[in-house]
């Protein structure tokens, strides 16, 4: 069976419950569409450490090839804007040449 998976996930001030699909930042319910949480809950499960887009397309929309298409940026936009938003510390960001991360820190360098 394995080890349990983890049901909470806790990035700062960002808390992601992925039995309820609940995600909260700064005691603040954000909404996301199913996609946008799939995105973070990937982003969450691999916290600190930078994922590519193709690894993102692989198992977030369960595609085993990488399209000319923009889906990725525009989902990631999409929760830069709801989650990053206001005065709060950035934990979405982009490593040139490799992908994204979700972390605390705040200096994010490529690799």
């Amino acid at each position: 069976r394995g080890k349990p998976r983890d049901t909470r996930f806790r990035i700062a001030d960002l808390e992601v419950e992925t039995v309820r699909r609940r995600v909260t930042r700064a005691g603040r319910v954000i909404d996301l569409t199913p996609k946008e949480y799939a995105l973070l809950e990937f982003l969450a499960l691999h916290s600190d450490r930078p994922v590519t887009r193709s690894h993102i397309i692989e198992h977030v929309w369960d595609v085993h090839f990488e399209s000319l298409s923009n889906v990725v940026e525009v989902h990631i936009n999409s929760l830069r804007n709801k989650i990053d938003r206001g005065d709060v510390a950035p934990l979405i960001h982009t490593v040139r040449g490799v992908g994204y991360m979700l972390t605390d820190k705040s200096s994010v360098k490529p690799l």
